[in-house]
């Protein structure tokens, strides 16, 4: 009996730990359940990321055109004494040597515009009345992104009015989220891509998802990215003082300090 040893416990290599099948079913059912919850607001702070990207590399894009365009023409208000539609082309004429141009349409309005279906900010369709009009002179850059200009004549302003979609006709295709309006202005004598602020100082105009009576919902959202660079709006509904606050710098240049 000497040297011999006691096992309390025998012990087979064959008898290992392992999870049963109704707790592996389990554990794949809690993350699917996660996943669930969690997937929606990653993809959304994704796709959120691309649009406030492609958003800024159409801005600078456009900025930069301007600016070597006004060294040679001046700012855009002096580029179309007329004041007339037909000033879309001869804004485009001017600005198109400093862009990369990928296809121009003019003031055609081909059937692929009318299957892009465009809508306000709050959800309502725009139509073809108000995205991408025969009135706006139509052309793509070679990355893809869609620019109609055309003129803004009102109240003695005259200055070109840019529709931006920053990817195509890819979607969502809504203003404040891949479809913005710019204008070619002027600030202190300097080109400035700003925006027309006149349509869009009104509650539920300017920049909120809520539904609203106005026309052109979300149409000053581009001036609150210029200004803060976030997409905000998204999130919350954005009152009309913090907006006005936000672009009162980046208004078409009326000889006013102030929105009143």
């Amino acid at each position: 009996m000497r040297n011999r040893l006691i096992h309390l416990f025998s012990y087979s290599p064959r008898k290992r730990a392992a999870f049963t099948l109704a707790e592996v079913l389990i554990t794949l059912g809690i993350i699917g359940v996660v996943a669930a919850m969690t997937m929606p607001s990653l993809i959304s702070k994704y796709q959120e990321k691309v649009w406030l990207s492609a958003f800024k590399k159409s801005y600078s894009v456009l900025s930069q055109a301007y600016l070597r365009a006004s060294e040679d023409y001046g700012t855009a208000n002096m580029w179309c004494a007329e004041k007339n539609t037909d000033c879309g082309k001869k804004y485009f004429d001017i600005l198109s040597p400093y862009l990369n141009i990928g296809q121009i349409w003019g003031y055609d309005r081909p059937n692929l515009f009318n299957k892009a279906s465009y809508r306000d900010l709050d959800g309502r369709g725009m139509g073809p009345v108000n995205a991408f009009t025969t009135s706006h002179y139509k052309f793509a850059l070679s990355d893809g992104t869609v620019i109609g200009i055309s003129d803004i004549s009102s109240q003695d302003i005259n200055s070109a009015l840019l529709q931006v979609d920053i990817n195509g006709f890819r979607g969502p295709n809504q203003l404040g989220k891949d479809f913005f309006y710019f204008s070619l202005i002027r600030r202190d004598d300097s080109p400035v891509v700003g925006g027309y602020s006149l349509w869009w100082l009104y509650d539920n105009v300017y920049c909120k998802t809520e539904k609203g009576s106005g026309w052109w919902s979300g149409g000053g959202c581009s001036l609150w990215i210029i200004s803060t660079g976030n997409m905000d709006y998204l999130h919350r509904n954005l009152t009309l003082d913090e907006w006005q606050n936000a672009v009162k710098n980046l208004l078409l240049d009326l000889h006013k300090d102030s929105l009143d």
